[in-house]
């Protein structure tokens, strides 16, 4: 894997507007999928209702997750005094706002563009941003946004932390892509991302807030996830980007450049073109997503769930629960668990100290061949069955005393075993009952039913009705799904007749 070298500004380019190879390849991408665009700019490209239901997959894991094309799109939204997809008419709102009014919350309270709203076609104004100076310059006018769609770049093929190798940002009209390889102090960007005046928007945003969290030391927030809205909004669960650009926009992804080398440099004009048609296409999502969430209500559930989400991706799995990741952990005794926990343990913070792979430390293979083994020397160490040389080499020292660690665990302070296997099978039919129930009060909510509830915590409420104590987990105790669900699936479970079991 190649990296970027900031070390050479002579094959950065400076700050300003993109060369003409970057607008032929998205001219080109256009003119192939729309002949004539260019003489109907503002034509509406709104998909039939039921079109583009399937659902989009990670691609793998060496570099961005999603499957994005090429295609250029932007909304034109204004307020009172404009109109919508008038190329004549100002784009923005009394006050500067891009047809949103700050309110107490930046995304439950927005005012909505009209779901006819005109798709532009036309190829968006953009900027490469590899100098500090004018970092600072495009962060003070990102401040003056209500909202910035927001994407990144990164590789993650041979290192435990993702490399943040690209920031897009756009506001319907323009989109900048920074070049973090270029610039040393991305302190402006940050301040961006923690503007509480400015949201966020993204899809599936798992992976970028880590990225960015690793990068800039922070998370962007307020937040607005496309594919959480989609879902929250009747659009379909776990909706890929390509599949969601489809169904409400009416346009076909392709998915070229999702695996290329992100950190090279110079970036290639299909990488920028890629780039920067990523985060016009999600501006236009949001502005559609926002007009249904308006329609449906969803507005203050939306926006609860986006603050969940940013505090979840605050949660981090403490080294000494990493076992518990472990496939194969489950047949172990608490004795073998104590040990094992003790090893993932070392694991799990070499892998950071080092900043690799856990499996390029040791694999999970390793870790359980190592608690079955039980060795207490080097010559017993480089005896186990499986156990690689290298790693015996490396980290020889560490494993012993990691296992000694273990060894030495009192019985008391052991971890339980772990759960595995199914249910019983009266718990088993009360979760599909529940799940039954759950897909008749999504229907009637217009939600994806997965997001009302998880596996996992109608286990954990059967569990509780076996114990003879209905109680509902914390996540349906609580916010928007106490008020959907909640309460209304525990008075249910209470009347699920024992005679069932």
């Amino acid at each position: 894997m190649r990296g970027g070298d900031p070390g050479r500004p002579a094959r950065h380019r400076t700050v300003g507007h993109l060369p003409g190879e970057v607008f032929c390849a998205l001219g080109a991408i256009v003119a192939d999928r729309w002949p004539g665009a260019g003489g109907d700019r503002y034509r509406s490209t709104a998909a039939p209702a039921g079109r583009g239901a399937g659902g989009g997959t990670d691609p793998g894991h060496q570099s961005h997750r999603r499957g994005r094309g090429h295609r250029p799109v932007h909304w034109r939204a204004c307020g009172d005094a404009g109109c919508f997809g008038d190329p004549d008419r100002s784009w923005r709102a009394p006050g500067g706002g891009i047809g949103v009014r700050r309110w107490w919350h930046p995304v439950a309270c927005l005012r909505q563009p009209p779901a006819d709203a005109a798709v532009s076609r036309c190829v968006p104004e953009i900027v490469l941003i590899t100098d500090a100076n004018q970092l600072e310059a495009a962060a003070a006018l990102w401040q003056r946004r209500p909202a910035l769609a927001l994407d990144t770049e990164f590789m993650r093929t041979d290192t435990f932390h993702p490399r943040l190798a690209l920031v897009q940002l756009s506001d319907g009209e323009q989109v900048w892509l920074v070049d973090p390889l270029a610039i040393a102090d991305l302190a402006p960007l940050a301040r961006v991302l923690q503007d509480p005046t400015v949201t966020k928007v993204l899809h599936s945003c798992s992976e970028d807030l880590e990225v960015l969290q690793h990068a800039l030391g922070c998370r962007p927030a307020p937040l607005y996830d496309t594919q959480v809205a989609a879902a929250m909004t009747g659009q379909g669960f776990s909706l890929g980007y390509g599949a969601l650009v489809q169904r409400l926009l009416g346009i076909e992804l392709t998915k070229q450049e999702t695996r290329s080398d992100w950190l090279q440099r110079p970036l290639s004009a299909a990488q920028l073109a890629y780039a920067a048609a990523d985060v016009q296409h999600l501006f236009s999502l949001y502005l559609r997503l926002v007009a249904l969430a308006d329609r449906s209500g969803r507005g203050a559930w939306i926006a609860e769930e986006m603050d969940q989400i940013l505090a979840q991706a605050g949660e981090e799995i403490p080294p000494a629960e990493q076992f518990r990741r472990i496939k194969g952990g489950g047949r172990l005794g608490p004795a073998d668990l104590a040990v094992l926990r003790e090893l993932a343990a070392w694991r799990e913070l070499e892998a950071r100290r080092r900043d690799r792979p856990r499996g390029r430390i040791v694999n999970d293979a390793e870790l359980l061949a190592l608690v079955a083994a039980r060795p207490r020397n080097r010559a017993a160490l480089a005896a186990v069955d499986g156990l690689r040389p290298r790693v015996v080499r490396t980290c020889g020292d560490a494993l012993l005393a990691a296992l000694e660690r273990g060894a030495a665990v009192p019985e008391g302070a052991r971890p339980e075993a772990i759960a595995q296997g199914p249910p019983p099978r009266a718990e088993r039919d009360l979760i599909r009952a529940c799940r039954d129930w759950l897909g008749e009060r999504a229907q009637q909510l217009a939600i994806a039913p997965e997001v009302l509830a998880r596996r996992a915590h109608l286990e954990q409420l059967a569990r509780s009705w076996s114990a003879g104590q209905p109680a509902l987990p914390e996540a349906l105790a609580r916010g928007w799904r106490r008020t959907a669900v909640g309460g209304d699936l525990l008075e249910f479970v209470r009347g699920w007749p024992a005679e069932v079991a």
